[in-house]
């Protein structure tokens, strides 16, 4: 994942000005923003969400209880599914239990978006952009949790939507949000 890039499309899609997006001396991910340094991608995200007024910030921080499940989900994106989505055999295994997990959920704090589904969508888009259209209809769940994601304008900022339709896809994966 390219920490730069995501997280500006992830202040795009709260609303926000991403502001200094950079890498440090030290190789650590760091936004200045109105003189105000923050290292750190969870932290960042964190201070993003607080700048929001946006739903999906909301929805972030409704709780401690919350905020600590999407904390969580977005240390998972940054330790495990972003460089686990460049491995092969990792990556395999990374489809197979997000498809397993949405087949019970439509997403994955809660019953409405958040930062952790847009840290997960981002770390995992080229990975889910690379599969054939068979290998999507072997992830269905995980299929409709991804398309649900970039319908929505200011998730998918203007670049292209992906291709999931496929016969088998539309007539099995069609869950419901709320």
């Amino acid at each position: 994942m390219c920490e730069v890039d995501t997280i500006t499309k992830i202040a795009n899609s709260l609303g926000v000005p991403p502001g200094e997006v950079k890498l440090n001396s030290e190789k650590i991910i760091t936004r200045t923003n109105n003189s105000k340094t923050v290292s750190g991608f969870a932290t960042i995200l964190n201070t993003l969400a607080q700048e929001s007024e946006s739903e999906i910030a909301r929805n972030s921080t409704a709780s401690r209880e919350i905020s600590a499940d999407v904390y969580q989900w977005i240390e998972f994106a940054v330790l495990y599914a972003a460089p686990g989505s460049k491995d092969k055999h990792v990556s395999q295994q990374l489809l197979r239990d997000f498809n397993k997990l949405f087949s019970t959920k439509s997403y994955l704090v809660g019953y409405f978006i958040t930062l952790a589904d847009l840290a997960i969508f981002y770390s995992i888009y080229n990975l889910v952009k690379s599969l054939s259209p068979v290998d999507k209809e072997n992830y269905l769940n995980l299929s409709r949790w991804f398309d649900h994601l970039q319908q929505r304008p200011e998730i998918r900022q203007g670049g292209n939507v992906l291709n999931f339709t496929t016969i088998y896809l539309h007539g099995w994966a069609t869950g419901t949000h709320i």
